[in-house]
């Protein structure tokens, strides 16, 4: 049986400058989480740690020393290190972080192989032979992808175990509107007769149904997705495939199970609050936030409704009392505004001047009689 950990889109050389109090945390987790795969594919006994593109997150501007960082983690695992381009760091051969990457395999000893060329990659394993067909990117965008070489080649299906590596969207779960991610479908995948592909370039698992305390079988076509959350815009908590393949004669059987890696999550909340008493922004903000690991989760809380006066006018300091065990966070509340009742209006103007009834006709429109009534304070002291 043949064993592989599978994953991609690690991204390394995302700079996060959106989070300059957490940069450093967000970016030196992704090299430990890809320590903590690999030492998870040595205790799964795996003959092949495979990476489906976007090992960088782009082709220039990485740091060298995150490059050697990369490799050093990389070849510390025992058997083969297989990498793909991705679209974020595509390979022509001119570009600096694959320069950079292979002067440093260069400089030690490594069982590294950057699948850079559209031909049939030969290994040899306790389970026979392994026939390796990459579909790398060489550019970012391409309204084709780059499976046509592999149809094109005679599989054998028996004698050997064939694995497809390709990256690009997959039509239907992957969105890709103006199809320039090197889309691919199903189906298109299923009729090339290699024994089981493995995608890069959606950074959530899919199939999404893989459990981790056991293996699941009935699929062919697997994408890792991120081995930890990049950012806002995608919700996983960070994965790496573990598939085992089992051939006898042209019979294949392929199992697999998801291994969660990642330890930092980013979490986008939404909530509405009702000025209902003179603690329900804090109560509503109790009720949505995780409890749990604070110091590995980046917040951006997205508010609206009314409050109080108190508590909108205290709002900073219920922001920081509750957020800041957490990495890092950030706040919209634009559409945040402090009750102002026709009562309070009154009680503050006369109730028959210019700004009591511009007011009041605004009464249905809580930021645009928040506006209003600031204007009229101004005024006021003025």
């Amino acid at each position: 049986m043949l064993k592989i950990f599978v994953t991609g889109d690690n991204h390394f050389g995302k700079k996060y400058n959106r989070y300059p109090d957490a940069k450093n945390e967000l970016i030196n987790s992704r090299f430990e989480c890809l320590k903590d795969m690999v030492r998870k594919a040595e205790a799964e006994a795996c003959e092949f740690f495979i990476i489906t593109g976007d090992l960088f997150d782009k082709t220039d501007n990485i740091k060298v020393g995150d490059v050697k960082q990369v490799v050093n983690i990389l070849a510390g695992f025992s058997e083969n290190v297989l990498i793909l381009p991705g679209n974020h760091d595509y390979y022509t051969g001119h570009e600096n972080v694959w320069k950079d990457f292979e002067s440093a395999l260069s400089s030690r000893e490594n069982n590294i192989t950057l699948l850079k060329e559209f031909r049939e990659y030969l290994f040899e394993s306790e389970d026979g032979k392994i026939v390796i067909y990459p579909a790398f990117c060489q550019s970012k965008h391409s309204n084709e992808n780059n499976l046509n070489w592999i149809k094109n080649q005679n599989i054998q299906k028996f004698g050997a175990i064939n694995i497809g590596i390709a990256h690009g969207a997959i039509r239907g779960i992957t969105p890709d509107i103006n199809e320039e991610y090197f889309l691919m479908s199903e189906s298109e995948l299923s009729s090339i007769p290699v024994d089981v592909w493995l995608i890069g370039h959606t950074h959530i698992p899919y199939p999404d149904t893989l459990k981790d305390d056991e293996d699941t079988v009935g699929y062919k076509i697997f994408n890792a997705g991120t081995h930890e959350q990049t950012d806002l815009h995608n919700n996983t908590e960070g994965n790496g495939f573990i598939i085992a393949i089992e051939k006898k004669g042209s019979e294949v059987k392929v199992s697999a199970r998801k291994y969660v890696s990642g330890k930092i999550r980013f979490y986008d909340l939404y909530v509405s609050v009702k000025p209902e008493n003179e603690i329900a922004l804090s109560n509503a903000l109790k009720t949505i936030l995780p409890d749990k690991d604070k110091k590995n989760s980046v917040i951006r809380l997205n508010i609206k409704g009314k409050i109080k006066q108190a508590e909108y006018l205290e709002k900073g300091m219920i922001y920081k009392k509750l957020l800041e065990e957490f990495l890092s966070y950030e706040i919209v509340d634009n559409e945040l505004s402090e009750e102002i009742t026709v009562e309070r209006i009154r009680s503050e103007f006369a109730e028959t001047s210019f700004a009591a009834l511009f007011m009041e006709q605004l009464i249905d429109n809580p930021i645009e009689l928040q506006m209003a009534y600031k204007l009229m304070q101004d005024c006021k002291l003025k």
